[in-house]
Parts: structure tokens; C-alpha cells; sequence
């Protein structure tokens, strides 16, 4: 019985060696195809939009409303500058606006006052010509002196050119008041450029609160105190966006074959192993991360070593969770489903293919 059993061991040896090497090639082979539409890399990490906070006006911070590491919302206040210069240029502003239309109406009253005059030196000089066409024909027949007509002649002289001094005076004020008497004084240039001062002195007293431009959270706030004097556009600290949240992959240009934007991926995060975070492909950088460095490499110089490079593919986040936030810097593994996969004739083509080779 124990001779029978080591000889059907001896005859099942040598098909087991045979089929076992093929079982496992064959799974190996399975398993290759079955991963092969998938890119992975671990060269990720989570990027957030990052808003540098500064002031749009020069000024001492007197208050600061949010603290380091706060989260904040959308237009919430958070800091001050001391807006009393400011608002002493708005009340300027404001008298220069009063006096520019008062200006405006007080060219309006005279060119009406004018108008009176002219119309009243228009009859003057009426009368003084006739008057002067009568002394005229009576010089003529002896019947005046001369010197009552050089009188006549000269009044009339002296009405004509009062009636062009105030025609000139006339033309003058129409100029000013914008070639129309009857402009609204709101649409006169004088007012509007008032205006303009006013409105650009209100809204730097509005650039004297400084708010957040989106959600996110504030950082290094403490590098700002107050009393400190804040230059208008120098930064103060910043702000990581909650919204504008993305992850950068760098995957090898080995995988980058059927990669395309649009093709849907998983990300994993070392932070929170037991969540999984689904994502697409939004667009893929037009060079590699060295074509971007500030010292490129040289490769036509010295002795090159062929280098796999890497390509920054930009990824999307499909569903942000509240509960588990991904802070920028992080690291994540990047799974990308090219969905292509080989057949089965393709992949013993190119086993057979190399064998010959």
C-alpha cells in the first residue's frame, strides 16, 4: 500500500509541476490585465487655492477681528486701518462737491443776469441810433450844433460796444457752463469730477476694513498687531481657500499613454485611511515638473542619464467631506481608471513578440 501511494505521487509530480507554473501565470496574467487600466502614483499631495491678505490703503491696524488658524466666512471683517484720514478726505470731498455745483449755479444766475443786460444795452443802443439819425438830419439843415451830433455819435459808439462786451461775457459763460445754460448741474464736468473724488475717497474708507474674499482659513495672523503700519498691497497673512481645493499627481511618463482629462480617479489619503475620495481629471500640465523648475536640467552637456520624468496632472475632488478636511501639503496616492485593458490575443502577441526578440 505505501509502494502505491510513493508511485501516485511519483505520476502526479510531473503535472503538477507543469500545471502549477501555468495556474499561476495565468492569474498573473489576469490580475495584469485586470489592473492594467489603472494609474497609480503616490507623488501627490492636496493644493488649496492660497489668497495673500493685504490692504488696498496705507494705515495702522487698529483692530484685527480673526485669529490664527480661524476659519471665516466669505466678506467677514478681518482687520481694521485707522479710517479717520479717510474720512477726513470724504468730508473734503463732499464740501468740494457742494462748491463745485454752487459754482455751477452761480454761472447759471449770471448768465440770466447777462441776458437782462444785454437785452437792456440792445434798447440803449436803439434809442441811440435813432437819436443820432435824427441830430443827423437836423446837423444836416443847421438847425443843431455840431457838437449835440459828435454828442450822439459818440453815445451810440459807446452803447454798440457795450452791447459786444456783454455778448463776449455772454459767449464766455456758456462756455463754462458746457455750451448749454440750461445743463443740470449734476452732468456738468466740474460736478462730475467732484463726484469722482468723492466716490474714490468713500471707497478708500471702505478699503479701511479689510474682509475675506472667500471662505478658507486665515494663517500666520499674528505676523500682524495692532498699532503696526500696513502698506497699501503689502501682504499681511493669508488666507487657504475651502472651496478651491485640488489635488496635483505627478504620475510617470510611462502612464501617461491613455491617460485624458475627464477620466474619473480614486484618491486615497494617508490621513484618513479608512475614506476614499472620488475624483476626475481636470487637465494635465503641457511640460514636466523640470521643464518649470527655476534651474532646468542641461542635457546637452556632460554625461546624461536617461531620468523617467513626471508630468503634474490636475485632479478634482467629486465630493468634499465636512468632517474629514484635506489640509494643502498632504500626501495622497492617486489611482486613475484609464479604461483601457488589452485582450487576451494583444497579450500573448506580445509575449510571443519579445520571446523572438
Amino acid at each position: 500500500m505505501p509502494l502505491f501511494g510513493a508511485d501516485l505521487g511519483r505520476r502526479l509530480r510531473r503535472p503538477l509541476m507543469l500545471a502549477l507554473p501555468t495556474v499561476v501565470a495565468v492569474f498573473g496574467a489576469f490580475m495584469y490585465l485586470a489592473q492594467e487600466q489603472y494609474v497609480s502614483t503616490d507623488d501627490a499631495f492636496v493644493r488649496a487655492a492660497k489668497v495673500t491678505i493685504n490692504a488696498r490703503v496705507s494705515g495702522q491696524a487698529v483692530e484685527i477681528a480673526v485669529r490664527d488658524n480661524e476659519r471665516v466666512r466669505r466678506g467677514q471683517v478681518l482687520f481694521r486701518i485707522d479710517p479717520e484720514p479717510y474720512q477726513i478726505a470724504v468730508d473734503q470731498a463732499e464740501a468740494r462737491l457742494g462748491s463745485a455745483r454752487l459754482q455751477i449755479d452761480s454761472l447759471k444766475a449770471t448768465h440770466r443776469q447777462q441776458q437782462a443786460e444785454l437785452q437792456s444795452a440792445r434798447e440803449s443802443a436803439s434809442f441811440d441810433e435813432r437819436e443820432f439819425d435824427r441830430k443827423k438830419m437836423l446837423v444836416a439843415s443847421d438847425f443843431t450844433p455840431r457838437a449835440v451830433y459828435e454828442r450822439a455819435e459818440t453815445d451810440l459808439k459807446v452803447a454798440r460796444h457795450r452791447m459786444a462786451s456783454i455778448e463776449q461775457q455772454i459767449a464766455n459763460t456758456v462756455v463754462a457752463l458746457n455750451g448749454d445754460p440750461d445743463i443740470d448741474a449734476d452732468r456738468h464736468p466740474t460736478v462730475r469730477a467732484a463726484r469722482a473724488q468723492l466716490d474714490r475717497a468713500r471707497l478708500d474708507l471702505s478699503y479701511a476694513t479689510v474682509i475675506a474674499p472667500d471662505d478658507g482659513i486665515v494663517t500666520k495672523v499674528d505676523d500682524l498687531q495692532i498699532g503696526g503700519f500696513v502698506n497699501a498691497g503689502a501682504p499681511t497673512f493669508s488666507l487657504m481657500s475651502s472651496r478651491d481645493i485640488w489635488i496635483e499627481a505627478n504620475f510617470r511618463e510611462t502612464g501617461l499613454t491613455h491617460m485624458r482629462p475627464g477620466q474619473e480617479a480614486t484618491i486615497d489619503v494617508d490621513a484618513y485611511p479608512d475614506r476614499k475620495f472620488r475624483a476626475h481629471i481636470v487637465s494635465m500640465s503641457p511640460g514636466t515638473g523640470s521643464d518649470f523648475s527655476v534651474l532646468p536640467p542641461e542635457n546637452a552637456t556632460g554625461n546624461w542619464v536617461k531620468v523617467v520624468q513626471r508630468l503634474p496632472v490636475r485632479l478634482e475632488l467629486d465630493d468634499l467631506d465636512p468632517t474629514r478636511p484635506l489640509f494643502s501639503g498632504i500626501s495622497v496616492t492617486a489611482r486613475v481608471d484609464t479604461g483601457h485593458r488589452r485582450s487576451w490575443p494583444h497579450l500573448l502577441q506580445g509575449a510571443l513578440a519579445t520571446e523572438v526578440k
